[in-house]
């Protein structure tokens, strides 16, 4: 069984996307920096056209199943409809706020600087307000 030790990694000045990492990755993986203008910005869901999410990668290919780190910008008033992630993801607000829960719940917004686990399989709808961008890490 491999031990897995959370890191922080900083990037877009205030953003800060938890990762967890193998001890065997962290002894022999190299430092990685991605600034601003390296991210790489992709729709999230191309079915949703140019009114979608973009994503914008950090580290590996979200679409593999690798873990991986990804930016989410929403426009403001997104509202997704209800719908599940064959992977658990982790999210932090960095701008704006997120709603995230259960299609029934009653919206409680999250500011800049809060985080939630999405677990596999568990149905739930996203909304956003202004512009915003949190980061994600998924487990696979």
């Amino acid at each position: 069984m491999k031990k897995h030790l959370p890191i922080l990694t900083a990037c877009l000045t205030t953003t800060v996307v938890i990762a967890q990492i193998t001890t065997n990755e962290l002894l022999t993986k190299k430092r990685d920096v991605v600034t601003a203008a390296q991210v790489s910005w992709g729709a999230l869901n191309p079915a949703r056209g140019d009114k979608g999410p973009r994503a914008g990668a950090l580290w590996n290919d979200r679409t593999t199943k690798k873990p991986s780190g990804f930016l989410v910008r929403f426009s403001d008033g997104f509202s997704s409809p209800p719908h599940i992630h064959n992977v658990t993801y982790r999210g932090v607000v960095i701008s704006g706020q997120i709603h995230n829960d259960d299609p029934e719940a009653t919206e409680m917004w999250m500011p800049p600087g809060s985080f939630w686990t999405q677990p596999a399989g568990e149905v739930h709808v996203t909304s956003g307000k202004r512009k915003r961008r949190y980061g994600i890490h998924r487990n696979r």
